[in-house]
């Protein structure tokens, strides 16, 4: 595995032209991300994240050839545990929960097309400021420093596990997530990312682990159109297929027909 590694290394400094002075350049660099303490988030964001959804998630979803949905690294922020909701359903949170209302429906199908009874959807994401619920101190590992958690909330605060239908349908309702810091302003990391035409925040999203027995469980993400940060979110442009329309529904008979007393958003998830 190393002496390919070497190769490609070697083949992408053949063909970008890259210098002796560049690359002694770019040593300094990580040996200030390793001083900084910023090297893990770095490396994890950066590489590891990609190298896992091409090595772990296409080890079984090839959407080219089976139209299975595209894989996604669980992340930092997954806390086990969470409790099931209703189907359909409200993710557990304030009554006065701010942010925009959303609901999400869909269907869950197996790469034969057919949906499996009983598929388990397990979801988790940030408030609408973009914090996560639920971690202490210690599970907040990589996310310290970046404000991105919320200590005060309870642990499953936006959390919760729906059960699909027969049919494999489902809905559920939250609040559109708020956007997810990547980098301390200034940092070492923030420079980093700028250099390399990224944003140093994530775009909005919900993370889903979707399981049934017999079969390999999932792990995904819902992006939305119109969120700039798709193209240009820290760790790379987001895939075509996470990214999801949303319709606002501002008629007042709408909001009513929901037990809403303002607008709302809906999500159908194809």
């Amino acid at each position: 595995m190393f002496d390919d590694l070497q190769k490609t290394f070697g083949d992408v400094a053949l063909r970008q032209g890259i210098t002796f002075e560049e690359l002694g350049q770019a040593i300094t660099y990580v040996q200030k991300l390793v001083a900084s303490g910023e090297f893990p988030l770095a490396t994890t964001m950066l590489l590891i994240n990609r190298t896992m959804e091409v090595s772990h998630g296409r080890a079984y979803a090839h959407p080219e050839k089976d139209g299975a949905s595209t894989w996604m690294a669980t992340g930092p922020a997954y806390v086990p545990g969470a409790p099931e909701i209703d189907n359909p359903g409200v993710l557990p949170m304030a009554p006065d929960e701010p942010g925009d209302t959303l609901f999400v429906s869909g269907v869950v199908r197996s790469t034969s097309g057919k949906p499996p009874p009983g598929a388990v959807i397990d979801l988790w994401q940030t408030t609408a400021d973009g914090r996560y619920a639920g971690l202490t101190p210690e599970q907040a590992g990589l996310l310290e420093g970046l404000d991105v958690v919320d200590f005060d909330l309870p642990k499953y605060h936006l959390r919760g596990n729906i059960v699909a239908y027969a049919e494999g349908r489902y809905e559920y309702r939250t609040v559109l997530p708020g956007v997810e810091s990547a980098a301390v302003p200034g940092s070492l990391l923030d420079d980093l990312l700028h250099m390399l035409g990224r944003d140093n925040s994530r775009a909005r999203h919900i993370h889903a682990h979707v399981t049934r027995e017999d079969h390999h469980m999932l792990t995904h993400q819902i992006h939305f159109d119109g969120d700039p940060l798709v193209d240009t979110v820290s760790e790379g442009a987001i895939a075509r297929e996470l990214i999801h329309e949303t319709e606002l529904h501002e008629n007042v008979a709408a909001w009513e027909a929901r037990g809403l007393t303002g607008p709302h958003r809906t999500l159908w998830k194809r």
